[in-house]
This record gives C-alpha cells, sequence and structure tokens, in this order.
C-alpha cells in the first residue's frame, strides 16, 4: 500500500487509499478506541460519510488497516534454506532507511482493545504466524513460527526506540552472526 503521495486525484481508488493512509497513520499513534472516523476523514480530505461508504465500519477499516501490509513470506521470503540469514541481513540492513514501523504500532495501541485485539491477533496469524508455520513445518511449528516471531518484534522494536545497535561494521557482523544463531534454534524442532 503506498501511502506518500503529494497530491491525490479526486476519485474512488485514491480516495479510499487516502482513506487507508489516515486511519493507519492514527491507528498508529493512539488507540481503536480513541480514533474517529471523522478525524481519519478530516487528514485523509475526505468526507466522513465516505469512510463508512467505502469500508463501512470502523472495526472493517481496522481490519482494512491491519491487513493491508505486506506478509512476512513476502518480504523475508518462502524458503526454509537461509531463512535465517535472510533475517539477520533485514535487521542488520545498514541501509534501512528508519522508517516507522506503523504495523508494530497499530498492534501495540490496539492489541489489548476488545473489538481491535482480536482484529490484530487474527492479522498476525494471517500475515506471519501461519504462512511461516507452513514454511517451518513439522511438530510445533505453530509455536516454533510465534517464538520467531517474537525474536523478531523485540528485535524491531529494540531497534525502533534505540535506534541502530551499532555503527562499528564489525560488530554488526558479529549481532548478525549472533541473531541468525538465534532465529536458527527459535525454528528448530524442540
Amino acid at each position: 500500500m503506498k501511502c506518500s503521495q503529494p497530491i491525490r486525484r479526486r476519485d474512488a481508488a485514491s480516495t479510499k487509499n487516502a482513506i487507508l493512509c489516515a486511519a493507519r497513520t492514527l491507528f498508529a499513534r493512539d488507540s481503536y478506541e480513541n480514533v474517529g472516523i471523522r478525524e481519519i476523514a478530516s487528514l485523509a480530505g475526505a468526507d466522513a460519510a465516505l469512510v463508512s461508504r467505502y469500508f463501512g465500519s470502523k472495526e472493517e477499516l481496522f481490519a482494512a488497516v491491519m491487513n493491508s501490509g505486506e506478509r512476512g513470506v513476502d518480504v523475508i521470503g518462502s524458503e526454509l534454506e537461509g531463512l535465517p540469514e535472510r533475517v539477520g541481513e533485514l535487521m542488520f540492513d545498514p541501509e534501512d532507511d528508519g522508517k516507522p514501523l506503523e504495523d508494530i504500532l497499530v498492534m501495540l495501541h490496539s492489541g489489548n482493545s476488545p473489538i481491535a485485539g482480536p482484529i490484530v491477533r487474527a492479522s498476525i496469524h494471517e500475515r506471519f504466524h501461519g504462512p511461516f508455520a507452513e514454511v517451518i513445518g513439522g511438530e510445533h511449528a505453530k509455536e516454533r513460527s510465534q517464538l520467531f516471531g517474537a525474536v523478531l518484534l523485540g528485535t524491531s522494536i529494540s531497534q525502533h526506540i534505540s535506534g541502530d545497535m551499532t555503527d562499528d561494521p564489525e560488530v554488526r557482523e558479529k549481532l548478525k552472526k549472533r541473531l541468525t544463531e538465534i532465529i536458527r534454534l527459535a525454528i528448530s524442532p524442540f
């Protein structure tokens, strides 16, 4: 989903995208309960009635936001061979633009909501745990996929809050190797 369009065309597709992008931005800043339809519409430069027209309800819009992000296998790859190494490369990429981790922020803000929480959990399963459980395979694949996700989530949040762990290329390589070992252990059969 592209959200960085400086000038928006006035058609249904671009208006719907603007609403979705505005909702993602606001849900990344605050909880499901504290974000309103009018606020989303205002940020999108649209009428509040269009939010209902395109998405139905705030709950359906939140589900659309949660399901509009990339799937883990589309970012990391769906081959078990080399999975830990690919994760290490991604997590310690010195060329990473440091963009905000909106999906994670949306999950953190609304994961405990009685309405949004089940949507968050379903999206995590659909976009990450389920596909990686298939990639990992074998006994307890679901649990190993969840452990894999927990390691990635913790590392991502830490880097987002604290910044890169090091600027030293030699130390970066050592950290990448360590994370690769941790991922390998997380996805290995018990």
